[in-house]
C-alpha cells in the first residue's frame, strides 16, 4: 500500500508527524491519487506493446496506417499490424506486395505482366467506398513506382453486364472511360 511506504519513508526525516490528522488526510490524498496512478499504469502498459495490445494500444497502431478496425478481433488485428509494420524496404516484390495486402485485409487476385511492367489487382469481395479509397491510398504507397497498377474492385461479370440488355453500341455510347467501367456496380 502506498500511504504505509510513504509513511515508512517519511518517518526518520522527522518532518512530518504521521500521527497528525491534518497531515495524515494529506498524506492519505497523495497515497490515493499515486494507486490510481499505479492503476493506470497497469492497464496502460500492456497497451504499449503491440502482442498484448487489446483497447486503444490496437487504435493507436492502427491510426499509423489508416482507420481503426473494431469490426475485426483483437487477434486479427494484431495479426494485420504485424504484417504491415513487418514491411521492409526490400518488400517492393510480389511476395511483399501480397503481404502488404493482406496487412489490410484484402481478398484480391494479382494478374502480372512484367514485360509491360504492369499489375492488376481484382479486390474479390464487397467493400465501402470508405473502404476502397483507404486501401486506394495504401495500395498507392506500396506498388513500386516504375509499375503501372490497375486496382478494380467491381466484381461485375460480362454476364452481368449482358443481363442490363443494352447492346455493345449502346454500352459504347455511355461514353464511359475504363475507370469509370471498372466502378460500376
Amino acid at each position: 500500500m502506498v500511504l504505509q511506504s510513504m509513511k515508512r519513508a517519511l518517518s526518520p526525516l522527522e518532518i512530518y508527524r504521521t500521527n497528525a490528522p491534518n497531515l495524515l488526510n494529506e498524506l492519505k490524498t497523495y497515497a490515493d491519487e499515486i494507486e490510481l496512478l499505479y492503476t493506470q499504469l497497469d492497464e496502460l502498459l500492456p497497451e504499449g506493446f503491440l502482442t498484448t495490445a487489446t483497447g486503444i494500444g490496437l487504435r493507436e497502431y492502427e491510426e499509423l496506417f489508416g482507420p481503426e478496425m473494431t469490426s475485426l478481433s483483437a487477434a486479427e488485428r494484431r495479426n494485420r499490424l504485424k504484417l504491415r509494420m513487418s514491411l521492409g524496404e526490400g518488400d517492393f516484390t510480389p511476395t511483399g506486395i501480397r503481404k502488404a495486402l493482406d496487412s489490410f485485409g484484402l481478398e484480391y487476385t494479382i494478374s502480372e505482366f512484367p514485360t509491360l511492367n504492369r499489375l492488376n489487382i481484382i479486390a474479390q469481395a464487397n467493400y465501402t467506398k470508405a473502404q476502397q479509397a483507404f486501401i486506394r491510398r495504401e495500395v498507392e504507397k506500396i506498388v513500386p513506382a516504375h509499375l503501372e497498377f490497375q486496382l478494380v474492385f467491381n466484381t461485375l461479370m460480362w454476364s452481368e453486364l449482358d443481363a442490363r440488355d443494352k447492346t455493345f453500341s449502346a454500352l459504347d455510347n455511355d461514353n464511359l472511360r475504363w475507370e469509370q467501367i471498372d466502378a460500376l456496380e
